[in-house]
């Protein structure tokens, strides 16, 4: 007798709910849930010129997969338009009916906290070089970035320029206290009025995204990292408080990703590039990657890794620079 699989949830009339949901990994996963069965109801900001020539396509790659899908392009940190989300997933989804929500908002601050004064390492390297090759820096210089930035030579990221400069302006208070609160907090917020109000399946799946940067200094990240290990202690309380409802709580780690989320951090292209090198399957993990762990946790086999953080990286964290 054959056994339904477990991860085929078509028929079941159950929902996921996405915020930031138009792009990265959330899109990802929205459309592994599609295919999977699951309606989907994302939340997400974006310019109105945006959702018609590059989103509306992939929402329509969603609905042709057979399931319903409800989208919100509104502001996710305003209170009118959390009512709204709020409001449609009663209406839609209803009581009892949401089995997964991810919280997958990058919107953070990514500016360094004080004027930095690095030496510059790369400089002298450049220089050296110019004068074992007897060449002028600046041509070494243009040489090494076009073979980085249009030939692919990863192995120069550390000499190569970056793209993606830091910004002028510092690090402030606010936002600091704005990137805890939209990375660090909201999660346990959304989940805890999904719970109360009774919108959960009666084993459902909450989870969120954190990033290596939780533990490792990245220039320009620091209000982003606070926010990430804010993003896990929540998590933590949302497992012991929220288990005797019956849901679970998760954090994935994914491995540096070509988002644009991540574009957005000061000096990715160099990250993506010394990812490839030091990942041990050379290749940077994608958003489909995520996507299909967040499809196991939907079904029995991960329920019991409720509180952890599930690393998705390829063994990229624990791999050295080889």
């Amino acid at each position: 007798m054959n056994e339904k699989n477990p991860l085929d949830f078509h028929g079941s009339g159950l929902w996921a709910v996405i915020l930031g949901g138009s792009s990265g990994f959330g899109l990802a996963t929205a459309k592994r849930l599609a295919r999977a069965g699951f309606n989907i109801l994302i939340g997400h900001k974006d310019k109105e010129g945006t959702v018609e020539t590059v989103i509306k396509p992939h929402f329509d790659e969603i609905r042709a997969s057979g399931v319903k899908l409800i989208t919100h392009n509104i502001n996710l940190f305003d209170e009118d338009g959390r009512g709204e989300l709020f409001e449609s997933i009663q209406t839609n989804c209803g009581p009892g009916k949401v089995h997964l929500f991810m919280q997958s908002i990058a919107a953070g601050s990514c500016r360094l906290i004080i004027e930095d004064k690095t030496p510059d390492f790369r400089g002298k390297a450049i220089q050296g070089l110019a004068e074992a090759l007897g060449l002028p820096p600046e041509k070494v210089k243009a040489a090494v970035n076009a073979a980085f930035h249009d030939k692919g030579c990863d192995a120069l990221h550390t000499l190569a320029d970056s793209r993606i400069p830091y910004r002028e302006e510092l690090l402030t208070q606010e936002d600091f206290e704005k990137t805890i609160f939209m990375m660090g907090y909201d999660y346990l917020l959304w989940g805890r009025e999904l719970c109360k109000e009774g919108l959960l399946t009666k084993d459902a799946r909450l989870v969120a995204m954190t990033s290596e940067g939780n533990e490792v200094a990245w220039k320009g990240y620091a209000a982003v990292s606070a926010a990430k290990t804010a993003l896990e202690a929540s998590c933590r309380a949302m497992a012991v408080e929220l288990a005797p409802y019956g849901v679970s709580s998760y954090i994935m780690q994914a491995g540096i990703t070509d988002t644009p989320a991540g574009n957005a951090i000061p000096n990715f292209d160099l990250m993506k590039a010394q990812a490839r090198i030091r990942n041990p399957f050379h290749r940077l993990t994608t958003p489909e990657d995520i996507a299909e762990v967040i499809l196991g946790i939907c079904g029995p086999t991960l329920r019991w890794a409720n509180g952890t953080i599930i690393r998705a990286d390829g063994g990229e964290a624990v791999s050295g620079l080889s």
